[in-house]
C-alpha cells in the first residue's frame, strides 16, 4: 500500500514557481527567455546591450557620446522602484531624444509625477489579494475602436489603468480587459517614454499562450527601429541574482537600511539611536545588585489595545480607515456627552450642537463640512487625517480651556 501511495505522488504534476522574474534567461512561467528572443528578432540587426547596473550610470555614458542618434532602453519588472537620481536621469534621458520603454506592475510615484500621470492599481491588488483567477486579456487602441483583437489567458485580471495624464503629449496605444487606457506613450522633449501597467503579457506563460506573441510584437511596433544603441536591461528586476561588488542587490534595495541611506536625513538619527542602544548594552551587562520584584499597578487594557490598534493602522497607511474610525468615536462621543442623535447631520443638528456645546456656529459647520468631505474621499491625503484630528480634539476642549479651531 505504501509502495502504491509513493508511486502515485511520484506521478503527479507539480506546479512550477511562479515568482515574477522577467529576466531574459528564465524559462519559468514568469521569466522573460522568450520575450527576450522576441526581442532579438524585432532587432536582429542590431547588437543588445544587457544593462546590469543603475540607470545613471547608463546616462553618464550615453551622454558623453557625441552621436547624434537615439538610443532604446527596455525595462521590463514586477515593481520598479528609483531614486530621485534615477527619475532625473530617464527624464534627462528621454528629454534628449531617447526612447525608454518601461512595463510594471508598480511605477515609483516620483516618475508618475514627473511625467504628470497617475494610475489606478486598487481593483487589481485586490483580485490579487483574493486569488481571484480569471480569463482576462488586454487589446491594442486604435482610435475609438474597441473591437480589436483580444490577447488573454487565465490569471489575475489586467485591471491597472492610467487615471490621469496630460492629453496634450500623450497618446494611447493599448488598453486593459475593461478598455481603460494601461499602454501610452509620452512625447517629452525629442524623445518618447513608454509605459506600460501588465508585465505578465512579457512573461514565457502569457506569450507561449494561444496567439499572444502577435500582442507583443503590437507593443513593439510602435518603438522606432533604428536606435544606436539599443538596451535590454537586467538590473531592475525583482529578484537580481548577481550585481556589482560595490553596489547593493536588489534585495537589499527595498530593506529598512536602503530606504535610510538612500535619505541623508534619517542616517545620523539612526547612528545616535544605534550608538545608545549599544551603550546601554555595555553599560548593563552586568548588574550591580540582584533584580527587586516590583510591584505592577493595574493596566489599563482598554488604553493599551486602542494604542496597538493605532500602531497597527499606522504602520498600514490605511488614512481611509483611519479616519472613518475616528469619525466613528466622535460620533459616540457627541451621543454619551450630549444626547444628541448623530444619524441625520444637517442645519438643526448643528445648531443644536453648536448650542449645547458652546462652539461656535460657523466652526462646528466647517467641522461636519470637513467629515463630509473626508467621508466622501476614496484616499484621504495624511494632511487631511491631521487636520481631522486637530479639529476633533479642540472642539472637545473648547469648553475647558477656551481653544479655537484651526
Amino acid at each position: 500500500m505504501l509502495t502504491v501511495f509513493c508511486s502515485c505522488h511520484q506521478n503527479e504534476k507539480q506546479i512550477p514557481p511562479l515568482t515574477e522574474s522577467y529576466r531574459k534567461s528564465d524559462k519559468l512561467p514568469f521569466g522573460s527567455f522568450i520575450a527576450y528572443k522576441g526581442f532579438q528578432a524585432e532587432f536582429h540587426n542590431y547588437w543588445i546591450n544587457v544593462a546590469e547596473r543603475p540607470f545613471t550610470e547608463t546616462w553618464d555614458d550615453l551622454k558623453n557620446d557625441s552621436a547624434n542618434n537615439y538610443s532604446l532602453y527596455f525595462l521590463v519588472t514586477k515593481n520598479l522602484l528609483l531614486s530621485s537620481d534615477e527619475v532625473n536621469a530617464m527624464v534627462e534621458y528621454v528629454n534628449a531624444g531617447n526612447d525608454l520603454f518601461i512595463s510594471a506592475d508598480y511605477m515609483d510615484e516620483k516618475l508618475m509625477k514627473a511625467l504628470y500621470c497617475s494610475t489606478g492599481r486598487k481593483n487589481e491588488i485586490i483580485s490579487e489579494v483574493n486569488g481571484n483567477m480569471k480569463n482576462t486579456y488586454v487589446s491594442m487602441f486604435y482610435g475609438n475602436d474597441f473591437n480589436t483583437s483580444k490577447y488573454g489567458y487565465y490569471y489575475f485580471p489586467f485591471l491597472s489603468y492610467f487615471n490621469s495624464y496630460d492629453p496634450s503629449i500623450t497618446r494611447v496605444l493599448g488598453v486593459n480587459e475593461l478598455s481603460l487606457p494601461n499602454y501610452i506613450v509620452i512625447f517629452s522633449g525629442r524623445g518618447r517614454i513608454y509605459l506600460h501597467l501588465a508585465p505578465r503579457i512579457f512573461s514565457n506563460y502569457f506569450l507561449l499562450t494561444k496567439d499572444n506573441y502577435q500582442y507583443f510584437e503590437n507593443v513593439t511596433a510602435y518603438l522606432r527601429f533604428n536606435p544606436q544603441f539599443l538596451y535590454w536591461d537586467e538590473y531592475y528586476k525583482e529578484f537580481s541574482s548577481t550585481r556589482n561588488k560595490n553596489s547593493l542587490s536588489r534585495g537589499d534595495q527595498f530593506s529598512s537600511l536602503h530606504v535610510i541611506n538612500q535619505n541623508p536625513p534619517l542616517l545620523w538619527p539612526f547612528y545616535i539611536a544605534l550608538a545608545g542602544l549599544l551603550l546601554f548594552i555595555l553599560t548593563n551587562i552586568k548588574r550591580k545588585q540582584r533584580v527587586i520584584d516590583t510591584i505592577k499597578p493595574n493596566k489599563n487594557s482598554t488604553l493599551e489595545f486602542t494604542e496597538t490598534i493605532g500602531r497597527l493602522y499606522l504602520q498600514q497607511k490605511n488614512n481611509k480607515n483611519i479616519s472613518e474610525k475616528m469619525i466613528t468615536y466622535f460620533y459616540e462621543y457627541l451621543r454619551k456627552k450630549y444626547f444628541i442623535n448623530t444619524s441625520v447631520i444637517n442645519p438643526a443638528f448643528i445648531n443644536s450642537l453648536s448650542g449645547k456645546s458652546g462652539a461656535p456656529q460657523n466652526e462646528t459647520e466647517n467641522l461636519f463640512t470637513l467629515i463630509k468631505n473626508i467621508q466622501n474621499q476614496e484616499e484621504v491625503k495624511d494632511e487631511d487625517l491631521l487636520i481631522l484630528d486637530l479639529k476633533i480634539e479642540n472642539f472637545k476642549k473648547i469648553k475647558t480651556d477656551g481653544r479655537k479651531f484651526v
